[in-house]
């Protein structure tokens, strides 16, 4: 089925059923030999004439696309779907998927590098999202191409809005960073869930290197949501409680949520607790001991071992100053100016209005980065992520990391396009500067000092 191609925009139109049979016809040889000579942009199969699909249907297209896609470059995914639909993928995936998804074709050619037309600001466009790393996302994406996103405050108001533009956004989804399933973040805190039965296959399917990249970049608590798991025996009890004994030289904390007498016997649960993992009934229970969780705003980024910059790390700091500052510029419409630039171990005044993130890479390259900022130079960066105009330090805190995360992301694929295949950990916020020099001062990096306006911007670059 040859796709339609116009203005570096590919797009696949099937009729009828995207199952495991059909599916293989959507894309043929001779099609991706079309789509290599052609090299547009994105690559998109249409859902509009599809009444039916199914996972194994969309896994075959997805590995069809991604052949071509790995080739020239190209955005791959799906579009022109209802929220059924969209939903549906997103089930089906469990919000893990390598590919891209559009309502309709022409809101693709929004987030095309070269598709946008002179008279930027004159389209209107809305945002929403119920999950706000996508919406900071597609809200970066839309800024770095000219145009000026209205992003609602609730549901309520998008639809309310959504009449008076040209475009509204509200179930597009953006595949730029490939987040392990069971982890997301909250209040500083990394929640792994855990289904069904927990036993020797958990220690297979966990994430090691992500946790222990996580550890790295200071993250104190990791909390283990355990509502939907129906029965945990020694096996799973044994490794659970060897995270837990790791996680003590770095002076973090496991806990576990939701363990029933029916999931799990009290003779296993006694085991969890002697090797330190604290228990807790709900996540609601946890969240709510504001005494323990004090003491993860206050943790300092970890590391036993005084790993310093590497050669490699040296050789991808443009990249990652380039992407940083770029995405720094697109955001605050200000001019970041370089003032310094040395290999040396992290230097800064200490201030009360600064605040830190710092994300972890590993994979093909290893490394710590770490961007301070002058609170109101964050305000700046962040204005368009958050709700009030004078924010809490908590929610300025949040937007931070998030903004911070999305450059993470880009940086994930600008070294993708170089075959350098990498993984981050999500974004560990500090509100106090000392702590993020507490274990660096004697670990050497790149420092590179910016100026945005008066205000001061460091990035650090290091093992």
């Amino acid at each position: 089925m040859r796709p339609i191609v116009k203005k570096n925009l590919a797009v696949f139109y099937p009729q009828g059923f995207l199952d495991g049979q059909s599916a293989k016809m959507v894309i043929e040889q001779q099609d991706g030999a079309y789509l290599l000579e052609k090299r547009p942009e994105f690559t998109l199969v249409s859902l509009k004439k599809i009444v039916f699909f199914n996972k194994r249907g969309l896994d075959i297209i997805v590995e069809e696309l991604l052949k071509v896609g790995e080739k020239i470059g190209a955005v791959i995914g799906f579009c022109d779907y209802d929220f059924k639909k969209y939903k549906m993928i997103l089930d089906m995936y469990q919000r893990n998927f390598n590919f891209s998804l559009f309502e309709t074709s022409e809101i693709a050619t929004l987030f095309m590098n070269g598709a946008s037309s002179k008279n930027l600001e004159e389209k209107k466009i809305i945002v929403y999202s119920e999950d706000s790393e996508q919406k900071n996302h597609l809200i970066i994406e839309l800024y770095e191409r000219g145009y000026k996103p209205f992003v609602p405050k609730s549901l309520n108001e998008f639809k309310t809005l959504r009449k008076d533009y040209d475009f509204a956004i509200s179930h597009s989804y953006i595949d730029f960073l490939n987040r392990p399933v069971q982890a997301h973040i909250k209040e500083n805190v990394i929640v792994y869930t855990l289904k069904d039965f927990v036993d020797s296959t958990l220690s297979e399917k966990f994430d090691m290197r992500y946790h222990e990249n996580s550890l790295k970049v200071g993250f104190v608590f990791f909390l283990f949501n355990a509502h939907n798991v129906s029965s945990m025996n020694i096996h799973g009890v044994n490794f659970l409680a060897k995270l837990s004994t790791a996680a003590a030289e770095y002076s973090a904390t496991i806990a576990i949520c939701g363990l029933t007498s029916q999931s799990i016997t009290s003779a296993l649960q006694n085991d969890l607790e002697d090797a330190g993992i604290l228990l807790y009934p709900s996540m609601k229970d946890f969240f709510d001991d504001k005494t323990l969780l004090n003491e993860s705003k206050g943790g300092a980024i970890s590391g036993t071992k005084k790993e310093h910059i590497t050669k490699q790390l040296v050789e991808i700091l443009p990249i990652v100053t380039q992407t940083a500052m770029s995405t720094v510029e697109v955001m605050t419409k200000l001019k970041v100016v370089k003032k310094s630039l040395k290999i040396e171990p992290l230097t800064l005044e200490e201030s009360s209005s600064n605040m830190g993130v710092a994300i972890a890479f590993y994979g093909d390259l290893n490394g710590l980065l770490i961007l301070i900022f002058e609170e109101e130079l964050a305000k700046r960066a962040c204005k368009v992520f958050l709700e009030e105009l004078e924010p809490s330090r908590e929610d300025l805190l949040d937007a931070l990391g998030e903004f911070v995360n999305i450059i993470g992301g880009k940086f994930v694929q600008q070294m993708q396009k170089k075959q350098c295949k990498i993984d981050i950990t999500m974004p560990r916020t500090f509100d106090n500067t000392s702590k993020i020099l507490q274990n660096k001062k004697d670990k050497k990096g790149a420092q590179i000092n910016f100026s945005v306006d008066g205000k001061d911007l460091t990035l650090f670059l290091t093992r």
